[in-house]
């Protein structure tokens, strides 16, 4: 290689089984609230399904803290291991974090009753709280090492864009897109890199993702 010249695995200088072990200690410490989240993730796609909206003064807050763990124990304390970058990542963590609490509690992010809810951000969600989990066993790794939301960034990001495709459209609901949408596209990145076919899952989803977001948008607006 030429003095001066990089490659995309300079920018992602560990393997993958290193990555892949940050879920399951990740998990170790959240354990046993998995079952918790999995159970009011389904709760909430049922109800979506049904016609039902929720909140965005307890949603708000709620996938706030989902983002604040997840950037403090996820990115800062063990992707921050292993990539020199993470613990600035992770204060995009909580930058939204403090944008969707502020939302949430002042009433900013809203969610306008539908008597049809967007099907593809409803699946979109439960791709997220459902599918990604199966990844892991599906990848011949173990259960330990599943990525659910609001343990792993990947899931709680893609989640979050399907959730902001069903709040009432707003510059607050555009901007809490940039930073799930920018964390995406970094995970793809680093999991093409690493030689990983999740990084085309990702990529997927933050396709879908924003594509939800405009379609949402433009429905508003009509």
């Amino acid at each position: 290689m030429m003095a001066g010249s990089w490659a995309p695995e300079d920018l992602v200088p560990f393997p993958p089984r290193a990555y892949w072990r940050l879920f399951a200690l990740a998990n170790e410490v959240a354990w046993p609230v998995q079952p918790v989240l999995l159970a009011a993730s389904a709760i909430l796609v049922l109800c979506l399904l049904g016609g039902r909206t929720p909140s965005g003064r307890w949603l708000g807050p709620a996938l706030g803290a989902a983002w604040l763990w997840t950037g403090w124990q996820f990115v800062a304390l063990r992707y921050g291991t292993l990539h020199w970058a993470a613990p600035w990542f992770a204060w995009w963590f909580y930058a939204e974090a403090a944008s969707l609490a502020a939302l949430g509690l002042s009433g900013r992010l809203a969610f306008a009753a539908r008597r049809r809810a967007p099907r593809p951000a409803i699946g979109l969600l439960a791709a997220a709280v459902v599918a990604w989990p199966v990844l892991a066993p599906l990848d011949g790794r173990s259960w330990r090492e599943a990525e659910i939301a609001a343990v792993a960034p990947d899931p709680t990001a893609i989640a979050s864009l399907a959730l902001f495709a069903l709040a009432a459209r707003s510059r607050w609901t555009a901007l809490l897109c940039v930073v799930p949408a920018l964390w995406l596209a970094l995970s793809a990145f680093t999991l093409s890199t690493l030689g990983a076919w999740q990084g085309w899952a990702v990529l997927a989803a933050l396709l879908a993702g924003l594509a939800a977001c405009v379609r949402g948008r433009h429905r508003s607006g009509a």
